[in-house]
């Protein structure tokens, strides 16, 4: 199964470019991500990506070593223990059942245009 890795830079740029509108540093308690988490949620929902999202996110902390770096959104220098503790809090937000475990089947992260992107999710049909 693939996973955009551009959609999830948009997604997570949701909390983390918005957040740092109007902060300085990465906040010590990151539940004060959680109304940024809350508007990821409702754009990955409305867009159909939120299934996807949750996969993808579980793969980058599970995967072979990626950057997670480069999914801060380049704004302000996130380091990849940043964007770590982060991604587990959006997961911890968004499928606290599930929470952070390894994805359930294989994934491959890959870039691809937006297009390409909603074709091949769009293809697994209706998917939560």
């Amino acid at each position: 199964m693939k996973v955009c890795t551009a959609m999830l830079r948009y997604h997570l740029g949701q909390v983390t470019l918005a957040y740092f509108v109007d902060h300085d540093e990465v906040p010590e308690d990151l539940g004060e991500l959680d109304s940024y988490i809350e508007t990821m949620r409702r754009g990955a929902q409305a867009s159909g990506d939120l299934p996807w999202l949750l996969l993808g996110l579980r793969q980058l902390l599970h995967g072979p070593w990626v950057d997670l770096a480069v999914y801060g959104g380049g704004v302000f220098p996130l380091s990849d223990e940043d964007m770590r503790d982060i991604i587990i809090r959006v997961l911890s937000r968004l499928d606290a059942r599930a929470g952070f475990s390894a994805p359930d089947v294989p994934v491959q992260l890959e870039s691809m245009g937006g297009e390409l992107w909603r074709t091949y999710r769009d293809s697994w049909g209706p998917w939560s």
